[in-house]
């Protein structure tokens, strides 16, 4: 069982993302069209963007859960902005098996980009099925289920500033003090 724990403090993602900009400076221009995978990536795609040094294009892509034992996905939304000969950064809020990832990456290509990189603010290598590499990771994690600052369970906690470890069985059994006791964990504690 995996304790309700503060994975990530909203400091310290900010941090990271201040590094992470310094990481694409010299990569990122005004030729970049910056593509986001809703809806986890949000927040993290938010605040990257505003620190790049320079202006980017922002478009989104959103797929379908994998559909049960299939390991397939169906693309839900495409991309709006011709990506034809540029560069493409693909931001996502966790990578782990790389398949959604291959996926994206292929379809972007066939898109015409001229290079795809890939920034996610969790990388779950201890999971990764297909040997993909990412180009710019926030934190590496063996966690097991995290929730917060765009990540979800079932459409709760994305609005948490912070990243929280939980037990998805504990979520699932649906207990109020459950998710009470993820939500305190997952925001800054208020000075009086």
């Amino acid at each position: 069982m995996t304790p309700t724990v503060l994975h990530r403090s909203a400091e310290e993602i900010a941090d990271r993302i201040d590094g992470l900009v310094r990481e694409l400076a010299d990569w990122v221009d005004e030729n970049t069209v910056v593509v986001g995978v809703l809806k986890g990536c949000l927040p993290f795609l938010a605040d990257l963007v505003r620190r790049l040094p320079v202006p980017v294009e922002v478009d989104f892509l959103a797929l379908t859960p994998f559909v049960p034992d299939s390991g397939r996905v169906r693309l839900t939304h495409d991309l709006r902005i011709d990506v034809e000969g540029r560069s493409v950064l693909l931001v996502e809020g966790v990578v782990d098996t790389g398949f959604r990832l291959d996926y994206l990456r292929r379809h972007l290509q066939a898109h015409g980009a001229a290079e795809v990189r890939t920034c996610a603010l969790f990388d779950r290598t201890d999971r990764r099925v297909l040997p993909l590499e990412l180009e710019y990771v926030g934190f590496a994690t063996e966690a097991s289920f995290l929730v917060g600052f765009g990540l979800d369970h079932r459409g709760d906690f994305r609005n948490l500033p912070a990243v929280v470890e939980v037990d998805l069985t504990e979520l699932d059994g649906g207990d109020p003090m459950v998710r009470e006791r993820v939500r305190s964990a997952g925001r800054p504690e208020v000075p009086k």
